[in-house]
């Protein structure tokens, strides 16, 4: 009997050894699950789910006969079990995503305003595509790769940033983070600019050097925007938005709402640091940048599609927006700098098969501030997306094929919204033109340099090209003035001859 017990509790002590053995490698290893663990907060209603359906195994299984082991009884039990499981996670996965955004839509508030507000100098001109192959022709490192690319106020100018992290499994945990390539985003001209640092934490190293691995130590109960970086002085700063959640209930069921939730900065020397949005805004080397998160800013605007409700998303569709992406490799919203600050910009159109613009939202990408712009719907005006047509229209002759239009942007000029897009090699080899077309006429005005681009925003000053890519007529004016030099000649020619 001794024996026995004695059996017993050297069992149980080994199930509590391993219990603990498990739970401290997972504990260590937490930021590798960080995945796992979030999809779980944020559907809360999931984990209700499961307890009430773990409960109600445990008193069912306890009710039935211990004699009872019928094949059939233990099929049926089985089955339904799994049923219940496969619907609890259908519901939960609905329910986590549409309560979220009907939560936001309500307690939002989308301002209307009157007018875009107006541009400033620093004009976004380089795509990001242009933007990575410049980078990436510029690398001369066999044992380096151009990491996540991102945009953000670096000096007073719009630029384009990607960090040098290693290539190759084996030197993610050999290697450093290099440094970073800057890219000009208000110039069509290739300006890059690389920054030699060393980074100690970062994205694209192995394992404890890693970016998320060292966040998710200290912050774990968070999803993060992508990092962009800030060089200040001697230093180079990662700089990473964090999104953060709080939760609400509808009827005992539990949803977590996203929101801004902070930055986290890391310095070269690994030395991390988390801001609160209020004190992110006074830090030096974050003032007039970005710190709201893009994926936050685009979820806000998705959420508007429930703006009259459930029932009119599915089946009425009365102001419902719908967001469309001309390139999935840069996908909206796009970062501006306005007279009002930084803005996120994000054009709709109307659900359904029209592709006439429909409301323009801006998102204050210091304080997701939102603003919503709105059309007058006896304006006929036309979206961004069939704005590409009508280039392609003005010029027949181009091989479309071997071209394409990338990051569609609103601009108004004497009170009239044109779209801007940059019509680029399909290769990205550099920018062929940039394009303007008229919302009202669908006029097609072509630009070849930063200077005309400049007179157009801000004087509304034309100068229209040929439909041949990169050959830039002169302006009608000047047209006039060769003609009447021309025929002054003639007329001295012929004085001449008489004479």
């Amino acid at each position: 009997m001794v024996k026995r017990k004695s059996r017993i509790t050297g069992g149980l002590f080994r199930n509590i050894f391993v219990v603990l053995i498990f739970f401290s490698f997972a504990y260590f290893f937490r930021p590798w699950l960080h995945d796992l663990f979030m999809f779980f907060y944020r559907a809360p209603v999931l984990v209700e789910l499961l307890i009430i359906l773990f409960i109600a195994h445990q008193f069912f299984k306890r009710k039935e006969p211990k004699f009872d082991i019928s094949g059939r009884r233990m099929f049926f039990f089985g089955s339904t079990t799994f049923t219940l499981l496969i619907l609890f996670l259908m519901f939960s996965s609905f329910f986590s995503t549409v309560m979220p955004q009907l939560y936001l839509v309500n307690n939002l508030n989308y301002k209307t305003i009157e007018e875009l507000p107006g541009t400033k100098e620093n004009i976004r001109l380089m795509p990001y595509e242009v933007s990575y192959r410049y980078s990436k022709d510029s690398l001369q490192l066999s044992q380096y790769r151009l990491g996540t690319g991102n945009i953000a106020n670096v000096n007073g100018h719009l630029t384009w940033m990607f960090p040098l992290v290693p290539d190759g499994s084996l030197l993610q945990f050999l290697l450093k983070n290099k440094g970073v390539v800057f890219v000009d985003a208000t110039t069509q001209k290739k300006n890059t600019n690389i920054v030699w640092k060393d980074l100690s934490v970062g994205e694209g190293m192995e394992v404890f050097d890693n970016l998320y691995w060292n966040i998710y130590k200290e912050k774990y109960l968070v999803d993060l925007d992508d990092p962009f970086y800030i060089p200040y002085g001697d230093e180079i700063y990662t700089v990473i938005p964090v999104i953060s959640y709080s939760y609400h209930q509808w009827f005992g069921l539990f949803y977590a709402v996203p929101e801004f939730g902070g930055v986290i900065t890391i310095d070269s020397h690994g030395k991390g640091e988390f801001l609160t949005p209020e004190e992110a805004v006074d830090t030096p080397y974050l003032k007039e940048n970005r710190i709201f998160p893009e994926k936050l800013a685009r979820y806000y605007v998705e959420s508007y599609v429930y703006n009259n409700g459930l029932i009119n998303k599915w089946f009425i569709h009365n102001d419902q927006i719908d967001i469309q992406d001309i390139s999935y490799q840069n996908r909206q919203p796009f970062l501006m700098d306005t007279s009002d600050g930084l803005k996120w910009f994000i054009s709709t159109e109307p659900y359904g098969e029209s592709h006439g613009i429909f409301k323009i939202f801006l998102i204050d990408a210091v304080n997701g501030y939102m603003e919503k712009y709105e059309l007058p719907l006896k304006e006929t005006l036309t979206g961004p997306m069939k704005a590409r047509d009508f280039v392609r229209k003005e010029n027949p002759r181009v091989d479309w094929s071997k071209f394409k239009m990338v990051e569609p942007l609103p601009f108004i000029t004497n009170n009239i919204l044109y779209w801007k897009l940059a019509v680029i090699p399909d290769d990205a080899a550099g920018i062929a033109y940039q394009a303007f077309v008229n919302s009202k006429t669908n006029d097609v005005l072509k630009f070849n340099t930063d200077e005309e681009i400049q007179n157009f925003i801000k004087m509304g000053i034309k100068t229209e090209s040929t439909s041949s890519v990169g050959n830039v007529t002169k302006t009608n004016d000047e047209t006039i003035e060769q003609i009447k030099q021309k025929l002054k000649e003639i007329d001295d020619l012929l004085g001449e001859i008489e004479s």
